[in-house]
């Protein structure tokens, strides 16, 4: 439980690191987690990038610059901006909604990654960044409720109905990049099969619906390194080690 609850704490300082720039300026932070700039480093996510640079036909090195920043977290340590940044997760994780069985198409998230992709080269518009629950919410916080409220509605209501992290487990074109970046992470869960007894809490703890103990694309793909499964494990058989 100790990493649950310092994640919670990171999740914690990730929202008032957002919402600083409302009371404070020229701190060391400044934007949101679409882009901004920290201790005067330009920070993009990789699928807005992405979706800028297909919208505008063009490539514009500074904006893809401030991509591998990020890029390179997710490579060394996988989808963490899921499990400790977003604030969308953060908000779904404090739903009253247990995990459910229905609807667990892994893969439907790299449809929707290239779906978003296809229509942002298409359109001219990065579409994702336009019509994004994540950054709705964000936009929210900084700015005030708006039109904005539905597509968070709705991300909740799927939420209540289909399980706590249909919306990360099914759709999320975010955390799909993210998730394909972090394939070959530096830093997972290890299982020590000498000590595991295979009793299942770490798959039923999941709320991303995967398990350490198999090495499927899925499983590696929906892994957020969250953390929570090595809380769950009562004979401590599970935790973060170099990947190989």
């Amino acid at each position: 439980m100790k990493i649950k609850i310092f994640r919670r704490l990171i999740q914690i300082i990730a929202l008032i690191i957002l919402l600083l720039p409302i009371w404070f300026t020229d701190l060391f932070w400044y934007g949101t987690y679409i882009s901004a700039e920290l201790f005067g480093l330009e920070l993009t996510d990789p699928l807005t990038a992405l979706e800028i640079t297909l919208a505008g036909k063009t490539i514009w090195m500074p904006l893809i610059i401030s991509a591998l920043p990020l890029a390179l977290v997710a490579i060394i340590f996988g989808r963490i901006f899921c499990s400790y940044i977003c604030p969308l997760n953060f908000l779904l994780e404090l739903l009253p909604v247990k995990r459910k069985k229905i609807l667990q198409t892994r893969t439907l998230p790299l449809v929707a990654l290239g779906i978003v992709l296809v229509l942002s080269a298409i359109l001219s518009v990065p579409i994702f960044n336009t019509a994004s629950p994540i950054f709705a919410f964000m936009r929210m916080m900084i700015f005030g409720v708006g039109v904005e409220i539905i597509l968070l509605a709705a991300v909740i209501c799927a939420a209540f109905i289909w399980g706590q992290k249909i919306w990360c487990r099914t759709l999320c074109p975010l955390g799909a990049i993210y998730g394909l970046l972090g394939l070959k992470r530096l830093l997972k869960v290890s299982v020590d099969q000498k000590k595991c007894v295979q009793c299942g809490r770490c798959e039923k703890i999941c709320s991303m619906g995967t398990s350490p103990l198999k090495n499927s694309f899925a499983d590696k793909f929906l892994c957020t390194n969250c953390g929570d499964c090595i809380g769950s494990c009562p004979k401590k058989a599970l935790s973060f080690k170099r990947g190989e």
